[in-house]
């Protein structure tokens, strides 16, 4: 089997990562079993739907040893089982359908306020990689903190600071196993600049939360943001890593999802025209859109998403660290295995997608979206540590392509095969994904 290189160049690590992973998926012609070496740990690839099924239930709830990298303490991407479960419980209520209603208001203004700044954008390719990205943090500080824009700038720079050097440094570092210990990271140039920078950060994010203390805020329960919630039952380290998780996991993850979406439908001109004409019906010229029952009857621009999530997906893999005995395809793999789900191999498994390459959003049609078994499409994971707010992603998604699209025709400059990508904690574009944007004549009832 293939081992992964140390490397001292980081494109070369997070592409030559992303590659190899997938080179070994498919040395074996069922795809759902491989092992891979990365650095001094044999780590078990698997992708089929039922191998994913298997490994990520509810048992399997522990993160490897390297998670801990990715430096977000113990929020519930990171936290160890018996955390994680009391945390989970905890949040799960403020991702509910109520309080989700609540939230696409705050996602409307904001994304409105984005689309009337792409005004200065048309007609010429541009890459909306930043202003993406400073906009759904936006929302997500917004819902998490209450915290009014205008006091949230330094917070979001320090936010956006962070997270590009967590997403750089933790595939780097996960490669070479002398960097898996502080105290060693710390004696590079690299390592003392990234805790720097870190502490930096964290400070000005330790701020954002004092100054949320300041604030007048509703104790009403439907008014209530996260860390409200989280502070009656959590110490301050406690509140302060699951804020560093939710506006990290929960404003990086979506932005890079919008920046395929919206490449794809620049190069599916007429699937994005049928995208148009179905959202001008439910949305006419300026009506808001933040009613979430409506947004939902967007049946094909739900379609065109899923499709986009299957094919780009922003997360590569999941990890788990196997804590009882499986077995898969009678192989026995042993407890305390490192696992990991390749979510972009298994959501081109050709049993299951036929012509797995082709963009057809047809495939999610209520008729044959019915036949693609559990485990077969999972942009958000799958099992008891999926994502929490996967609904709150797929509003926020569905939103923001609404007011665009409507808006503007896309149009992209590359095609989306001709893009690669790298493995960093998201599955990223190595070449810009610039679009032309051209403002839509007359009002949004015409054709």
């Amino acid at each position: 089997m293939p081992n992964f290189p140390f490397t001292d160049n980081m494109e070369n690590a997070t592409r030559n990562l992303y590659e190899a992973i997938d080179k070994n998926i498919k040395h074996n012609q069922d795809g759902s079993l491989s092992v891979f070496w990365l650095s001094v740990i044999p780590v078990v690839l698997i992708s089929d739907h039922e191998a994913v099924r298997i490994v990520n239930n509810k048992t399997n709830l522990k993160k490897p040893y390297l998670y801990k990298l990715i430096d977000f303490g113990t929020g519930l991407l990171t936290s160890k089982p018996d955390i994680w479960k009391v945390r989970r419980k905890l949040i799960e209520p403020f991702f509910a359908t109520k309080k989700l209603k609540g939230f696409v208001k705050v996602m409307n203004e904001e994304v409105t306020s984005f689309t009337e700044q792409l005004n200065g954008e048309i007609g010429k390719p541009v890459n909306l990689e930043s202003q993406i990205h400073y906009s759904t943090l936006n929302i997500i500080l917004k819902v998490v903190t209450s915290l009014p824009l205008k006091d949230s700038f330094l917070v979001k720079k320090a936010a956006v600071e962070i997270i590009n050097e967590k997403t750089e440094y933790v595939i780097k570092r996960g490669a070479n196993p002398f960097y898996w210990f502080d105290w060693i990271f710390r004696f590079f140039q690299f390592g003392r600049t990234y805790f720097k920078n870190k502490e930096d950060g964290e400070k000005l994010l330790s701020y954002a939360l004092h100054r949320r203390k300041q604030l007048s805020l509703s104790n009403e329960p439907e008014d209530q943001d996260l860390i409200h919630l989280l502070e009656c039952k959590v110490d301050e380290k406690g509140v302060f890593d699951e804020f560093i998780t939710m506006i990290g996991a929960g404003h990086d993850t979506v932005a890079v999802a919008l920046r395929w979406i919206l490449f794809n439908l620049g190069n599916h001109l007429d699937k994005q025209e049928r995208v148009y004409q179905e959202l001008v019906d439910l949305f006419p010229d300026d009506t808001p859109v933040d009613d979430l029952d409506r947004i939902n009857q967007c049946q094909y621009l739900e379609q065109f998403i899923k499709e986009s999530l299957r094919l780009n997906p922003s997360v590569h893999g999941t990890a788990k660290v196997l804590e009882e005995d499986v077995t898969i395809r009678d192989k026995k793999l042993l407890k305390g295995s490192y696992v990991w789900t390749i979510i972009s191999s298994t959501h081109r498994d050709p049993s299951v997608y036929p012509d797995p390459d082709k963009f057809d959003p047809e495939r999610w049609t209520p008729e044959n979206a019915s036949k693609i078994p559990q485990g077969a499409f999972i942009p958000f994971g799958y099992g008891p540590r999926s994502c929490i707010g996967s609904r709150y992603a797929m509003a926020k998604l569905k939103i923001y392509t609404i007011q665009i699209v409507r808006k503007f025709s896309l149009k992209s400059t590359r095609k989306t095969e001709s893009i690669p990508v790298k493995f960093e904690v998201t599955l990223k574009p190595v070449l810009p994904l610039e679009i032309i944007l051209t403002p839509r004549n007359g009002n949004n009832n015409q054709s």
